[in-house]
């Protein structure tokens, strides 16, 4: 089903940064509530510390330090999807809900001998996985959640952003033998990720209390859509602290119906995902400009549900989700609107996001903030415009456009948006 190309790349080197990096003249998020001017050190993978700074302080560089002067600018947290199915990135959204349940979607748009789903198909997975990746780096993920079998050899070799591998994961319960065999096999100190309720019928509303049956309920148990749990079984996950991932827009394309934000408020282990474009073409931010502006989702509530709560859900051991001295070194930079941090990030789209950081390397710069940065810290970096947007990209984008090219037979998009990319020798 992934196709039979063959799938080669000239990986972007990895930058080798020994020096310190100093982000210097930026507003630094704190908290949802509260963005300081502070120098930011990192160091390796981590952030080394956070200093007190001046506004208009002079940058002082030292032999083994690389500065970034950023005044205008805000630096963030680096955000979590805590659900996505990397492998569909280039599908368009597919059916013509509201459905009554996952099933009947599925049944209706799985066409694999038809376009467009035979078109896509004939792409390699890893390439598919690779603009998966960076569908989810242009909007400021630095952790996304794969829900499906972690491919070592896709996503340890240079991919876009981190995604765990420290999960143990079932489809549904539609196989309840293979859920027990999964949940069996998972260390008790990973979570355990699974679709469920993923429908308004009871169909949809009898999967809980199956689930309860074959394991037991608690803070390890991730549940991913949650639209037909009832008002008993919703209070049951809260009191045994069961993780709940929150996926709006793909729930009201395809069911016509999601959790309420009364509902996800009560709920003290909740994150928020994308899922897939098949099912909602939106990326993370989209998501929470939609979920505060049309569902009055309160922002500092949305902007833990991308950071620290996703951090806990899905049980991240490098401190991510927060700025902080030893957690990791995973950022965002964007314009500083002179707002709170939680303010700021429910008002961007991709087009606001200029620099990502992931584990100390920078991932992604504007052409607009090149200029701010040293030289050595854009080594590797490739072009790609999209929607007319130009972005460097630690990713051999060439390489992987010209291979889904060969295999689609005509140029791929990312949900609906344009791609471009451009040689080396080539001003763009």
């Amino acid at each position: 089903m992934s196709g039979t190309a063959s799938v080669s790349f000239a990986c972007s080197p990895r930058a080798a940064v020994t020096e310190r990096i100093v982000f210097c003249g930026a507003r630094v998020a704190r908290s949802p509530f509260s963005a300081k001017h502070r120098t930011l050190f990192v160091r390796g993978a981590r952030i080394e510390s956070i200093h007190m700074s001046s506004v208009g302080e002079p940058p002082q560089m030292t032999d083994d330090e690389m500065v970034l002067d950023l005044p205008g600018y805000m630096v963030l947290p680096g955000l979590i999807n805590a659900h996505d199915h990397l492998d569909f990135a280039l599908f368009p959204q597919l059916g013509h809900g509201p459905y009554r349940n996952w099933r009947e979607w599925a049944a209706d748009i799985y066409r694999p001998d038809q376009p467009p789903v035979e078109d896509h198909l004939r792409v390699p997975r890893e390439l598919r996985f690779r603009w998966g990746g960076l569908r989810n780096l242009f909007c400021g993920v630095t952790t996304v959640s794969q829900h499906d079998r972690y491919l070592t050899h896709v996503l340890e070799q240079d991919f876009p952003v981190h995604v765990p591998s420290q999960y143990g994961w079932a489809h549904s319960v539609a196989d309840p033998e293979k859920v027990t065999e999964q949940f069996l096999k998972t260390p008790p100190d990973w979570p355990f990720i699974i679709h469920l309720a993923e429908g308004t019928d009871q169909v949809a509303e009898r999967e809980f209390d199956l689930l309860e049956s074959l394991v037991p309920l608690n803070e390890r148990v991730v549940l991913v859509h949650g639209v037909g749990l009832n008002s008993r079984q919703l209070e049951r996950a809260a009191n045994a602290g069961t993780g709940v991932v929150w996926c709006p827009c793909s729930n009201l394309r395809t069911l016509g119906r999601t959790l309420s934000v009364e509902q996800i408020c009560e709920l003290p282990n909740v994150a928020l995902g994308t899922d897939s474009p098949l099912t909602a073409n939106c990326d993370l931010l989209d998501q929470l400009r939609f979920v505060h502006s049309e569902m009055g989702a309160p922002a500092p509530f949305l902007y833990e549900l991308v950071t620290s709560r996703a951090a806990r859900l899905l049980r991240l051991d490098s401190r991510q989700g927060s700025l902080q001295p030893g957690g990791a070194a995973d950022l965002i930079v964007v314009r500083d609107r002179e707002r709170t941090p939680a303010e700021t990030l429910v008002e961007l789209s991709w087009k606001d996001i200029e620099l990502v950081m992931q584990a100390g390397r920078i991932m992604l710069l504007s052409p607009a903030l090149a200029s701010h940065v040293p030289s050595k810290l854009g080594e590797g970096l490739e072009r790609i415009v999209i929607d007319g947007v130009e972005r460097l990209v630690r990713a051999p984008v060439q390489n992987l456009y010209e291979q889904t090219c060969g295999a689609l037979g005509f140029a791929p998009s990312l949900m609906g948006r344009t791609i471009e990319v451009c040689a080396e020798d080539i001003a763009c």
